[in-house]
């Protein structure tokens, strides 16, 4: 089986290389080989490569800078996506849609599941439900979405990354870390999401939604507070620095973020069963630990 991949530099793209069964080909295409918002460059891709799947890597994901650059992120996020569905029914070629937790608002009190009705509440969010919309529309089992959350990888920038960096830091220097509370999650090792979507690959019939992240759910305070433990027990960092809750509010971002973004993941489990998200950072932390060394 013959896998591409737009996008090559990113985390889950990193997840996929290093996860790479020996029965799939994997081919991975950077932006400088191929510009996705330039329709007629994906249809030389794959017509030259003739993939079996596409697995959609390539986003706009900086939350933050994306209120202020729709324009790019639309570009990005949805006119590219058009364009790979549009050459990929042409050719028969299925595809893989990533998308986030960040297409709901945050209000519900339970799990979302894949049938719950999305309503994005910042940029980043509306765009990849604008994308989702291009999918579903198709109304073909050729394609599909994943959405994901809160993903960390060795080789991007991530919360576990920068809190790995900040926890570094002397107590002189950085007396304590604010940590917003109020906002929860799961969040996800890319490698575990690699894992699913490789056999997700060799699934004959699609679903049109499938969820994806570590089980279990924490705020991103709590997953701070993992960290640390963990990251100080294996000798990552010297010292406990003091970690401060604090609300969303009080944190001055201006991107409005959902409160409550738990994915309810229980229809993917007859695919791949997701470990602890607990569990998913210890091996995450004891590879830190190695390179470290």
């Amino acid at each position: 089986m013959k896998i591409l991949t737009f996008g090559q530099t990113g985390q889950l793209a990193n997840a996929l290389k290093c996860t790479q069964p020996d029965t799939i080909e994997l081919i991975q295409l950077t932006r400088q080989q191929v510009d996705i918002t330039q329709s007629q460059l994906i249809y030389e891709a794959l017509a030259h490569y003739r993939p079996d799947i596409i697995i959609n890597c390539a986003a706009y994901t900086d939350v933050e800078r994306a209120e202020s650059n729709t324009t790019q992120v639309m570009q990005t996020n949805v006119d590219a996506v058009r364009f790979i569905t549009h050459v990929a029914r042409q050719l028969g070629i299925r595809f893989i849609q990533l998308s986030t937790d960040y297409v709901f608002n945050g209000c519900s009190p339970t799990p979302y599941s894949v049938s719950q009705i999305p309503s994005a509440i910042n940029v980043y969010g509306h765009s990849k439900l604008l994308a989702e919309n291009v999918i579903l529309q198709q109304q073909s089992n050729q394609f599909c979405i994943v959405r994901t959350s809160w993903l960390y990888h060795h080789s991007g920038k991530n919360f576990v990354s920068t809190m790995l960096h900040l926890m570094s830091q002397t107590s002189e220097a950085l007396p304590s870390i604010n940590i917003v509370n109020d906002q929860t999650g799961s969040p996800t090792l890319a490698e575990g999401l690699a894992h699913f979507l490789w056999k997700l690959c060799l699934q004959n019939h699609w679903s049109p939604i499938y969820h994806w992240s570590d089980a279990g759910m924490c705020t991103w305070y709590e997953f701070a507070q993992e960290i640390q433990s963990q990251a100080f027990a294996l000798g990552l960092i010297s010292s406990k620095v003091p970690l401060i809750p604090v609300t969303s509010q009080a944190y001055h971002s201006r991107v409005k973020r959902p409160a409550f973004s738990v994915l309810d993941t229980k229809a993917s489990h007859s695919i791949f069963k997701p470990k602890p998200w607990q569990q998913q950072l210890a091996q995450y932390l004891y590879s830190c630990s190695l390179i470290k060394k």
